[in-house]
């Protein structure tokens, strides 16, 4: 008996990769395109609500996609479990039609073996006392009967076969049929769950068109309200004095700074005295986070989304100034790796106060290998890696 076992339907927990701040790319196109002047509540309020039906959209239509998974899946089920039935039911046929010649054969077999019997000791006649009456011995007359017996025997033997041949494929029926019976119940069963999934994933469909409709809406409002800094905070700033260093390594920062042994080349997450290692040591100092964003300046922009262990907060990338940050430059042709800094704090026209590592402005004080503390650099284009 072949019995089919549908596939058990595992919905794994739908991960939400969108962590607080991190937007995906639809919503870094947009919020991270406006800039709240500090203090504007107002602005900082619509852009959060555009921010948060972003990230609602992006959940609701992630969420309508894993249906969309599990549907199709439904579906490869439901049409293996109708090729199944389909072939079960030509099964069932061919048995009925094999019940059928048992049958037959039975009925063929155990009249032969009647009318043999007759000829053999009865002739025309078939009453029992003419077997007495026609033996010509006692030697005779047990042939006759012995002969009968073997006959009855070949009777019995045959008739046997052939129920028992056919009590199997009567067996083997019943299994088929009830296997038919539990399979059409799987069908409805994942139809019903089919038809539920589908309704879910148009409600999803639509809280997702409604949150876009309403970050739409906010988005708007921000565009009225943002901020765009003023031309003077752009530029690297002047060498800001009176800040100290408290980078463990500064006193092996020498020319084979990038060389020293294996136990302290990587410290905090980038290569010792380079702008990603004392960023990535200053994060851990006030926040308590380790560095798993990777080893180049260019890609702290992935730091967002990551646990701080310090307060639980998740960590978040934007186009916003704040203290306690980290200042992300992009890779250009003249800085293949980008660059980094720490946020010491924010200046009232938006441009930036930073300590850093390993930056090459010698017309303003500033060298590689060494520490560097610039105030008034520009903010603009400027990503921040926030850890509150």
């Amino acid at each position: 008996m072949v019995i089919y076992k549908h596939k058990q339907i595992k919905i794994w927990a739908l991960i939400l990769v969108v962590a607080i701040g991190l937007f995906g790319l639809m919503i870094n196109s947009t919020a991270e395109a406006y800039i709240c002047k500090s203090g504007d509540t107002e602005c900082e309020e619509a852009k959060k609500k555009m921010q948060d039906n972003q990230k609602a959209a992006k959940n609701y239509a992630d969420k309508a996609d894993s249906i969309g998974e599990i549907i199709q899946q439904l579906n490869t089920e439901i049409s293996d479990i109708t090729k199944t039935i389909a072939s079960n039911e030509v099964r069932i046929k061919t048995l009925n039609r094999k019940i059928a010649e048992a049958e037959e054969k039975l009925g063929e077999e155990q009249s032969a073996l009647a009318e043999l019997l007759v000829k053999m000791h009865f002739e025309s006649d078939a009453e029992p006392i003419r077997i007495l009456a026609g033996a010509t011995s006692i030697s005779d007359l047990a042939e006759k009967a012995a002969r009968e017996e073997v006959v009855k025997q070949e009777i019995a033997a045959a008739s046997d076969r052939v129920k028992a041949a056919k009590a199997e494929l009567d067996k083997e029926k019943a299994e088929v049929e009830a296997t038919l019976r539990e399979n059409e119940s799987s069908r409805e069963v994942l139809a019903s769950k089919k038809a539920d999934q589908k309704e879910l994933k148009a409600t999803y469909e639509k809280n997702a068109d409604d949150a876009e409709a309403i970050a739409a809406y906010w988005e708007k409002q921000v565009q009225a309200m943002a901020w765009t800094p003023p031309s003077n905070t752009s530029g690297y700033g002047s060498r800001w004095q009176g800040v100290g260093n408290s980078y463990p390594y500064q006193n092996v920062c020498n020319s084979d700074y990038a060389y020293v042994g294996s136990n302290i080349k990587y410290p905090y997450g980038g290569l010792i005295c380079q702008c990603t290692d004392y960023a990535s040591y200053k994060a851990k100092a006030e926040w308590g986070v380790t560095n798993t964003w990777g080893g180049h300046a260019y890609a702290y922009g992935n730091g967002a989304g990551k646990k701080v262990p310090k307060n639980g907060a998740t960590t978040y990338v934007d186009y916003s100034p704040a203290p306690k940050t980290i200042a992300i430059w992009p890779a250009t042709a003249q800085s293949p790796y980008g660059h980094v800094a720490w946020v010491e704090s924010v200046n009232s026209n938006g441009s930036i106060n930073v300590t850093e590592y390993n930056v090459n402005w010698p017309s303003i004080g500033c060298y590689t290998k060494d520490f560097c503390s610039r105030n008034g650099v520009g903010s603009a284009g400027v990503r921040f890696l926030h850890f509150e």
